[in-house]
């Protein structure tokens, strides 16, 4: 930009400046000195520039920082740097490292995997003490016999879910209505029915009520169906009246009493089925050894 040097258009500031420090070409510099011999105000701030200029000129120079001081910064320096190089590195190693955990592991103990430090970078842990168990071994210690006392309790759980007579089966506890083992015949099956009828309407007619112990832990509830095999032997799907374990003609059986399929109101009928199925592994179909109606008590 080209400024003119007359009265009406003073230069600016900082081609003043310019002229103070020697910055304007021979033409120029010719035509704003023309200018300040006609301007009071511009040969002012002209003065008042060579004034400050001087004063910068006057001032001492920054004395240099002390050798000792200086050394002691730069080997503070020199030590950060080196314990964050130390520290990266040894994230990036344990972002290296696995643990194995395949059942095909080899049989050789493998080291462990450092833990976490809770130090400061670049410190490194205390060294474990003589006669000291690795940390990872003590709770792989505690893991065991947490697995161990585990499984007793599964197994005392199971035992005391047991019957009686020391028979069980997956997902039942055979027991009877009266909790003792009777003998079924043809000639006294209807009185057999009749008081496991009963005895059921007094279970159900008293369970839940009258004062309770909280102290004594109450004994298991009978199963309210027979074992699946049991069941099955009777070739019927309903819940049952009531059954009861007992033995017929020597064999181990139960008696299951269902509604009569086309008199349900005033008829019963009693099955006994061989209770030999219920020690297999698997759920087979127990054999129907006896079945037959009577009147509803």
């Amino acid at each position: 930009m080209t400024s003119t040097t007359d009265t009406a258009e003073h230069p600016e500031v900082t081609e003043i400046s310019d002229l103070a420090e020697g910055l304007l070409p021979p033409s120029r510099t010719s035509d704003i000195r023309r200018h300040l011999d006609d301007c009071v105000l511009c040969a002012d701030v002209y003065s008042s520039l060579e004034e400050i200029r001087g004063m910068l000129g006057t001032l001492p120079d920054v004395p240099r920082m002390p050798e000792d001081i200086a050394a002691r910064i730069d080997a503070s320096l020199a030590a950060e740097a080196l314990l964050d190089t130390a520290s990266y590195e040894d994230r990036e190693d344990r972002g290296r490292e696995t643990v194995p955990v395949s059942r095909e592991t080899s049989a050789e103990p493998s080291a462990p995997s450092p833990r976490p430090s809770d130090r400061p970078a670049g410190r490194a842990h205390s060294a474990t003490g003589p006669g000291r168990k690795p940390r990872t071994a003590r709770r792989r210690a505690g893991a065991a016999i947490g697995a161990v006392l585990t499984v007793a309790a599964i197994g005392a759980g199971t035992l005391f879910l047991q019957s009686g007579d020391g028979t069980s089966t997956a997902g039942h506890t055979p027991a009877s209505a009266s909790g003792t083992t009777s003998s079924f015949a043809k000639g006294t099956l209807e009185t057999k029915v009749s008081e496991l009828l009963r005895t059921e309407t007094t279970s159900l007619g008293t369970e839940g009520t009258g004062p309770r112990t909280p102290t004594v832990p109450a004994l298991p509830k009978r199963a309210k169906t027979p074992p699946p095999c049991i069941q099955l032997g009777t070739h019927r799907s309903e819940s049952p009246l009531g059954f009861k374990k007992g033995t017929y003609e020597g064999k181990d059986a139960y008696l299951v009493v269902l509604p009569h399929k086309t008199d349900p109101d005033h008829q019963v009928t009693a099955f006994i089925v061989d209770a030999s199925c219920t020690s297999q592994a698997s759920v087979t179909t127990g054999k129907l050894l006896y079945t037959h109606s009577y009147k509803r008590a």
